[in-house]
């Protein structure tokens, strides 16, 4: 494959990080006015809660469909129509009530998971050397976009209502089809022409490394929603008075410090070809927060700055290692599906996990313990994946474990 040219590269980089700032900023816009939505819809709590944990379920259930369109299709021209979907229903799940805007939602999470899929495997063809910062770097615009739409969200319904404030941000999407097709015209987006080879898909699944950093992705996941979920209940039980002002900063703390936790990976990966001991300082953040909380909940400024950072830097490398270990584009797309279909669909069940201890056990001390059992696997696998090398590349596999680092 001849790389792309200079120009070419820029216009790709741009669009990789316009499609990455998409790829959150829908959902975390619901939260700011999901008291306007239930009380506008007359929405049960349950269904409320189903605007903010469908889209997580689709990234899961979606997954294997995302692998499979983008091999189908091309992975640029996925990824476009992914990003046409995703402002399409951004705009169009406000114009009615509650089944469409559960409708919508439901089509927002399966344009994304076409984006989570598919961009590792784009990045990995066509950044060479620079996969993993430029991995490291629209990893980044995650967080900055929710963190952007979780501020605007709320100011803009003041003036404008619910429903034209969460429609709004399909302007981004739209900006964002508008420079990935410009970047990608071409033969860049002929069905097949690089993605050609055998689908490999099961002997992905039959890899260690590969089950490595899925579980990874799987303990990231977990961690971050339990953690989002019950920060402000469990400080509002430990504080008692006080104890909802101090959940609110707490929760406010953990996410905008995501932002830095994000940049930190692009910084490291680029200076080494082993990432075991930025995941053991990434499992080390997250035993802070959560040993912190157990032992000294009082102290959680601290417990929210160092936990923050390290939620951030998770999920940063988590996707990071997607790249990095993928021998190549096709390999990268099919981790990518494995990933997210193991990250995802097994780390939402750690919130109801966190839920149900509680209700055990009356206190925070079994969700506590774990939470800590979760990040001491956290950092055995993590060493596992964060060891140079990558899969054998599937067009070389002899059989299920063909290299050593597979």
């Amino acid at each position: 494959m001849n790389p792309a040219p200079p120009r070419a590269t820029g216009m790709l980089l741009a669009g990789v990080l316009l499609a990455g700032l998409n790829l959150r900023l829908s959902i975390a816009a619901v939260s700011p006015v999901l008291p306007e939505i239930r009380a506008d819809l007359h929405l049960s709590a349950t269904v409320a809660g189903l605007l903010t944990t469908l889209p997580v379920l689709c990234f899961a259930g979606f997954a294997p469909v995302a692998a499979w369109f983008g091999r189908r299709v091309g992975a640029e021209r996925a990824i476009l129509l992914g990003l046409v979907l995703l402002g399409a229903a951004t705009a169009l799940r406000v114009l009615d009530g509650a089944p469409v805007l559960l409708a919508g939602t439901v089509l927002l999470g399966a344009a994304m998971a076409v984006g989570n899929v598919l961009l590792p495997a784009v990045v990995k063809r066509d950044f060479g050397p620079r996969a993993g910062t430029v991995t490291g770097l629209y990893t980044a615009t995650f967080t900055v976009g929710a963190a952007a739409t979780a501020a605007l969200t709320a100011p803009l319904a003041a003036v404008w209502g619910w429903r034209a404030a969460l429609g709004c941000w399909a302007v981004l999407a739209v900006v964002a089809v508008v420079v990935w097709a410009l970047a990608t015209r071409g033969d860049r987006g002929v069905p097949g022409a690089r993605a050609a080879g055998p689908s490999g898909g099961p002997r992905v699944w039959r890899s260690g490394l590969a089950w490595a950093v899925s579980t990874a992705l799987m303990l990231q996941t977990g961690l971050y929603y339990a953690v989002t979920a019950w920060l402000p209940s469990l400080l509002v039980d430990e504080l008692g008075r006080g104890g909802a002002a101090a959940g609110a900063s707490a929760g406010s703390l953990f996410q905008s410090l995501g932002i830095p936790g994000t940049l930190i990976v692009p910084l490291v990966v680029r200076r080494s070809t082993s990432q075991r001991g930025l995941g053991l300082v990434v499992a080390a953040g997250w035993a802070v927060l959560v040993v912190g909380l157990l032992v000294a909940p009082a102290a959680w400024p601290v417990w929210a700055v160092v936990g923050g950072i390290a939620q951030g830097a998770g999920l940063a490398l988590a996707f990071t290692l997607v790249v990095l270990r993928s021998a190549d584009e096709e390999q990268a797309r099919q981790l990518s599906g494995m990933g997210q279909l193991v990250g995802y669909g097994g780390g939402a069940l750690a919130p109801l996990a966190v839920g149900a201890l509680y209700a055990v056990g009356g206190s925070w001390t079994l969700p506590l313990g774990f939470l800590v059992v979760l990040v001491v696997v956290q950092a055995a696998v993590l060493f596992r994946a964060g060891r140079p090398g990558t899969l054998a590349p599937l067009s070389e596999r002899t059989g299920p474990e063909a290299s050593p680092g597979s």
